[in-house]
């Protein structure tokens, strides 16, 4: 009974939880050649987006419009594949700029680790890192830290990937692409009073079952 009602308890906390708030959508300007190049050696590959100029679409942090993107990932670990598909774990970093090499206002920037997965053979892969569990930490100069409450997301998606998405040796192999995603989080989105007495009502049960339990096995 003591895992349904913790059960219970952590699905409502969850549920209470979940109202991200997308902080900004964004996308590389028209350019004449590839802005994301990956390279690869066999065994590590690495992801990297330089000085791109990129268009930001504000969310309801009301922020930016035009900035320079920056992103550096290396893989650590071997791919896997499942069916037609491949998934491979990244740990980097990236920021949205006012200047290039991440210098001038840092609009919005973060470091994180978590999976890059596409289907073998296709043009696409995405990166996709949600927290929890998985780890992001978000910065920013014109931002507060309110508005970079967990739970947060950064999605990048890479597109038209020149060769297609393929593995050499044990990990993703070299590619060109380019680039569009987008950054959520909690932003302020405190937890409305019905889901604040929903997750009480489920705290309270979890308590009461606690004590019952523990009242039997005393008699």
């Amino acid at each position: 009974m003591i895992k349904y009602g913790l059960a219970l308890a952590m699905l409502l906390f969850t549920t209470a939880m979940s109202n991200a708030t997308l902080v900004a959508s964004f996308s590389q300007n028209p350019s004449a050649t590839p802005t994301v190049t990956a390279t690869d050696n066999g065994t590590v590959t690495n992801i990297n987006i330089t000085d791109a100029s990129t268009s930001i679409t504000a969310g309801n942090a009301g922020i930016l419009g035009n900035a320079i993107f920056n992103f550096a990932a290396s893989s650590i670990d071997a791919a896997t594949t499942i069916a037609t598909a491949v998934i491979q774990h990244y740990s980097g970093s990236f920021c949205f700029t006012s200047g290039a090499g991440c210098s001038g206002t840092n609009f919005l920037s973060g470091t994180f680790s978590d999976a890059a997965f596409g289907g073998l053979g296709g043009p696409g892969l995405v990166v996709n890192v949600n927290n929890p569990p998985d780890t992001l930490n978000l910065t920013s100069s014109v931002l507060t830290a309110a508005d970079l409450i967990a739970p947060s997301t950064f999605g990048l998606t890479f597109a038209n990937l020149t060769p297609v998405l393929a593995i050499d040796g044990t990990t993703i192999a070299a590619f060109t692409a380019d680039f569009s995603g987008t950054v959520s989080s909690s932003a302020v989105a405190t937890p409305e009073p019905t889901s604040l007495a929903l997750l009480g009502v489920g705290l309270l049960g979890l308590t009461f079952i606690a004590k019952r339990k523990h009242n039997k096995e005393n008699v």
